[in-house]
């Protein structure tokens, strides 16, 4: 068996039961040490997450977000339902309502935010940050290329890696950066230059224009 997170091979037969995620997914003992397992994990981690991407200037979202911990056939079928596609960990569900009252419009959102069970702490940090950079542009009705998007959502997740040096998060990043997918692999290199010639205020002032609100 391989696991899912650091790509290390163990043997199926000598298994725990608790190594056996879902639906063929797997984990290593070492990933499954400091597995979030439980939504009360999962807050503490987004709180981690939240602090890391506001110094970079992603404000904190007009609408609630609620995290929810899923398994594989859950997310997948989640992200059918909304034409997603890859190998998903995480998924967004935004929605939104618009209300006019004297000529004023108001907007209010509604997130949710589902994330693969098992997933250890560094892994899922990077998703939830993923995740929140979609929350961010979907406030702002940002129309772009999939690559734009997920690339520029995937420089969230690089940033967490990045503070995390330990060794998955050194698998992940270079995970990312060999990825063969267009969207997310050319999209997160593309936007990685992006981000190095820019600068984070710079390139969010960019993406904010791409929205049609500012």
């Amino acid at each position: 068996a391989t696991c899912g997170s650091c790509g290390r091979m163990f043997a199926k037969r000598e298994a725990r039961k608790e190594q056996i995620l879902d639906s063929n997914r797997f984990a290593c003992l070492n990933c499954l040490s400091d597995a979030v397992l439980v939504e009360k994990t999962l807050d503490l981690v987004n709180e981690r997450v939240k602090k890391a991407l506001a110094k970079i200037g992603i404000d904190k979202p007009k609408g609630k977000i609620t995290l929810v911990l899923v398994d594989k056939p859950t997310l997948d079928q989640e992200a059918k339902r909304i034409r997603a596609s890859g190998n998903l960990k995480g998924l967004t569900l935004t929605k939104f309502r618009t209300v006019t009252k004297d000529n004023v419009s108001k907007t209010t959102f509604e997130h949710r935010i589902l994330v693969l069970h098992g997933l250890p702490h560094t892994e899922c940090e990077a998703v939830l940050a993923h995740e929140h950079m979609h929350v961010w542009l979907n406030e702002l009705f940002v129309e772009a290329p999939s690559d734009v998007v997920e690339g520029f959502c995937n420089l969230g997740a690089s940033h967490l890696l990045k503070i995390e040096t330990n060794k998955l998060s050194s698998i992940l990043l270079d995970n990312m950066q060999k990825s063969t997918s267009q969207i997310y692999g050319e999209g997160y290199r593309k936007m990685a230059v992006r981000l190095s010639q820019l600068g984070w205020p710079r390139l969010l002032a960019e993406m904010r224009s791409r929205g049609r609100r500012k």
